[in-house]
């Protein structure tokens, strides 16, 4: 067998080790051996190799089972870093997170509402090095709106103002170190997959509402971007062919009965100051409050319900700013669900809030880096 055929063996069968130990946690040799399906003469070079590198560590043994107790393995989960970025409308967050998807450092920062692309580069490379510890694997940056990480272009994105912006070549010139950029729904649906609410699950869709509302589709156990990126733009599917104003341009957007702008207005016409306010309302039992969070949830799910017959996913993970009012929609959104989709299909989706919080966004922005670190080299998953 040729030398670089052996090498790109080895290294498959290290990614093979290390990707059980990060989805199973610690296993002994023997286990490993069992699931991975390497011979236990070639599985222990393989922990020897990963041993001396530091990538994996010894963390005890198993208990007793009337045998010799086998010594566990676990991934070293300080072994390498990774930057998270999520870009918003009026801040700008920024974390260093570990193998295991732990957030060990994090900055906030207020962008005074300019969010246009050229200070926006500087402000995240003065963010990526207030947080930063030693040598990255890479930057993973979430971006609202129509962005293909083939190309690194945001081509377009209502909440930042942002036309075919070339984000990833503009950032490339400013950081030292390997860029991911990704929309910012599908970094946190690759987050919930690898540490949170999506977990085992080989199909699901992370629904978020706030500013706006976007879906992250996971399929087969991997994000599912689209051609150009642009798959899961739950928001801007038409609900009311003949609706209200959408800020796309379009009419009757999803976004226009479940988003912040929607529940504003009902506040407006209530005469009071804003989205807090109508949600005491309403828990205090005002039927004039208590309306909006109806529609907001049963027009939200007309939208899932679509995702859900197309897809058939397990689970629908729900996420996004406006989980501080999830008492109030979360019912009649999930009665819809289950009354227009199939019988069979609605007994089997697990319906769940999401399990990182707002902190998935950034963890799913570095998990992007960390994602190619576990890559299998001969057709590994992607994340």
């Amino acid at each position: 067998m040729k030398k670089g055929n052996q090498r790109l063996i080895r290294e498959h069968n290290a990614k093979l080790v290390l990707n059980l130990l990060r989805e199973e946690g610690s296993l002994s040799r023997a286990q490993l051996s069992r699931r991975s399906g390497l011979a236990p003469s070639a599985l222990t070079r393989q922990v020897r190799h990963l041993l001396d590198r530091e990538i994996v560590v010894e963390t005890g043994k198993q208990s007793s089972q009337g045998g010799r107790r086998g010594v566990l393995l676990s991934l070293n989960s300080e072994h390498a870093f990774a930057v998270g970025v999520k870009v918003e409308r009026t801040r700008l967050l920024t974390a260093l997170v570990n193998l295991e998807g732990k957030i060990l450092n994090s900055q906030e920062l207020d962008l005074d509402g300019d969010v246009s692309p050229e200070p926006l580069v500087r402000a995240i490379g003065r963010s990526v090095a207030t947080v930063c510890k030693g040598e990255l694997l890479g930057v993973g940056v979430a971006v609202s709106g129509f962005v293909d990480p083939f190309s690194g272009h945001d081509y377009y994105s209502p909440i930042l103002g942002w036309h075919d912006v070339p984000f990833q070549a503009m950032l490339q010139s400013a950081l030292d170190c390997p860029i991911w950029i990704e929309n910012d729904v599908n970094a946190l649906a690759l987050a919930e997959s690898w540490f949170g609410a999506g977990r085992g699950a080989n199909d699901f869709v992370c629904v978020t509402v706030g500013e706006g509302v976007g879906a992250g589709l996971v399929l087969n156990n991997s994000l599912y971007r689209g051609t150009h990126g642009g798959a899961g733009e739950l928001g801007h599917t038409c609900v009311q062919p003949e609706g209200l104003p959408c800020r796309c341009g379009q009419r009757g957007c999803l976004e226009t009965l479940a988003s912040d702008s929607f529940l504003k207005a009902a506040a407006d016409r209530l005469a009071i100051s804003g989205i807090a306010e109508l949600a005491a309302l309403a828990r205090a039992g005002s039927k004039e409050a208590i309306e909006p969070f109806q529609i907001m949830g049963r027009s939200l799910g007309a939208g899932v319900v679509t995702l859900v017959n197309l897809l058939n996913p397990e689970r629908i993970v729900l996420g996004g700013e406006r989980m501080d009012v999830f008492d109030l929609f979360f019912e009649p959104f999930r009665e819809f669900v289950e009354s227009r989709t199939f019988p069979h299909e609605a007994a089997d989706l697990e319906i769940l809030p999401w399990e990182l919080d707002a902190a998935g966004f950034v963890i799913g922005a570095a998990t992007l880096p960390i994602a190619s670190f576990f890559q299998l080299p001969t057709g590994g998953r992607n994340p």
